[in-house]
Order: structure tokens, then sequence, then C-alpha cells
């Protein structure tokens, strides 16, 4: 008899840690994990001396854009840390993190992407890009409001 309740028991377990792990799985790697908020990257970026690290950083730049817009956005935040570790001034690729971070849901790191984008922006005078960051985080904004707004309505 008591094989017989370990056994079910054991059976119990596995069956809701496999529901636990599948669900966490999906809203990681799902559709769960993913809002798109912003549909397409900036596409223009600067001209960098014909270095080693500007090279490889453009040709991760450039992957960056395809993967977002195939709408593969975790692949597009990899790919433009990537060129932000090899040229750490690059306002564009730090704003197109950000974007692929908001559409991941990493409001955070969005924000955090943005303002860095932001301050590069400002510093290279660039007005018209600092605008687009700011209604960049006014949609962010939006959004939170939103979600908490309808967290508040099925309390």
């Amino acid at each position: 008899m008591e094989i017989t309740n370990f056994i079910a028991l054991s059976v119990i377990v596995a069956a809701v840690l496999g529901i636990g792990l599948g669900t966490m799985t999906w809203a990681y790697f799902g559709k769960g994990s993913i809002s798109v908020l912003f549909k397409e990257p900036i596409l223009s970026s600067p001209e960098f001396p014909a270095t080693d690290a500007g090279s490889k950083a453009s040709v991760y730049f450039q992957a960056g854009i395809e993967a977002y817009q195939s709408g593969n956005y975790r692949k597009a935040k990899d790919k433009f840390s990537s060129a932000i570790q090899l040229v750490s001034t690059w306002a564009e690729a730090y704003h197109n993190r950000g974007l692929a971070c908001a559409n991941l849901r990493s409001d955070d790191d969005a924000v955090a992407n943005l303002i860095s984008a932001s301050e590069l922006y400002q510093q290279q005078g660039n007005g018209f890009a600092i605008d687009l960051i700011k209604q960049n985080l006014v949609a962010l904004k939006q959004r939170k409001l939103e979600r908490e707004k309808q967290k508040a309505l099925k309390q």
C-alpha cells in the first residue's frame, strides 16, 4: 500500500513540475514573452573607420536589423549587444537594443538602453533622434499604465 501511495504521489509531483516548467518556458521563449510595441528598428547608422572592430560591429548591427525585422527580437538584442561591445558609442545600436527589449517585455532594460541612446544622441547634437526617444519612452509608459490598469481590474 505504501509503494502505491508513493508512486501516485510521485506521478502527481512530476505532473505539477512538468506543467510549471512548461509554462515558465513558454512565458520566456514563447509568444507570452513578446509584446510588439515597436514594429521597425532604427535603420540609419554612422560610418565607422575601416577598423576591425568597426567592420565587425557593422556586421552585428546589420544582423540585428535583419533579426528585428523578422520578429526575432531576442536574437536582435544579442546582435545589437555584440555591436555595442565593439563600439560603445553607437547610439543607434543602444536605441535598437532598447526597442528589442521593449518588444520582449523587458521594459526596465528598454528604458536603460533608450536613455543611453539619448545621451549619445545629445553628444552628437541629434535632436530628431532625441525626440524619437521621447516618443518611445512615452509609448513604454502608456503600456505600463495600461498593464497596471488591467491588473487593478482583475483584483
